[in-house]
């Protein structure tokens, strides 16, 4: 999440179509994960996949409350008061609010990805487990005082997410595996360009560009890989 004085203003409704245009690209993959768990034999991977996905969707979720109310003061400019405006002002007088939607956004998308993360560390310690998931809580923690904490984070999952695809692309010579490893790329390099807002908004405007296309990336591929597994059965 990036302070909103960091977003120019004439892109405030824009950012938020772009966010939910995200969220319902998440859940499709989220959807279409658990159908290719079905076409798979039951590979309990591909319902982890689901699974960790629905966790960034849900994420984005919270993300455009926060965002919505924290925005109430466009709709209340642009357009009469309404019930819808009402309530984002009420709302927003709640800090206490904004601060947790904005807590629940960090916590399930790092999860989500920390989720992603040990689909591929099959042998993965229990200790392990305990210390990422703890790891994840001190950066959600220190996210809330500072935005960098969350993106170097996200970053840091995001890269290691890539180069295990990348890895499993030079075993199996799958070229969706390669494609995987590029959208997760894509996305790691969206929360580098958050971390340069403060020199100038455009990078807030290409970070959410560049986030939405591997999110896009991924979709497009992942459903690919669905329509490839109801051919072959």
């Amino acid at each position: 999440m990036i302070p909103l004085k960091y977003s120019p203003g004439w892109f405030n409704f824009p950012s938020i179509f772009i966010d939910f245009f995200s969220f319902l690209v998440l859940f499709s993959i989220s959807l279409m994960s658990l159908k290719y768990y079905n076409l798979s034999g039951r590979n309990k991977k591909y319902k982890y996949i689901s699974f960790a996905f629905l966790l960034i969707c849900a994420s984005f979720f919270f993300k455009l409350i926060t965002n919505l109310a924290l925005y109430y003061h466009e709709f209340v400019r642009t357009s009469k008061p309404t019930i819808i405006t009402s309530t984002l002002e009420t709302i927003r007088s709640y800090n206490m609010f904004t601060d947790l939607t904005f807590t629940l956004f960090v916590f399930l998308n790092l999860m989500g990805l920390y989720f992603l993360y040990s689909i591929y560390q099959e042998k993965q310690a229990k200790s392990m487990m305990f210390l990422i998931t703890y790891f994840v809580i001190i950066s959600t923690y220190f996210s809330n005082l500072n935005y960098y904490v969350f993106h170097i984070t996200s970053f840091l999952l995001l890269t290691i997410i890539s180069i295990l695809y990348f890895d499993r692309y030079a075993e199996n010579g799958n070229p969706h595996t390669k494609v995987l490893g590029f959208a997760f790329s894509s996305i790691a390099i969206s929360q580098i360009l958050f971390m340069f807002v403060s020199l100038d908004n455009v990078f807030f405007i290409l970070a959410e560009i560049v986030q939405l296309l591997g999110y896009l990336l991924l979709f497009l591929i992942l459903r690919r890989v669905v329509n490839y597994g109801k051919k072959k059965n």
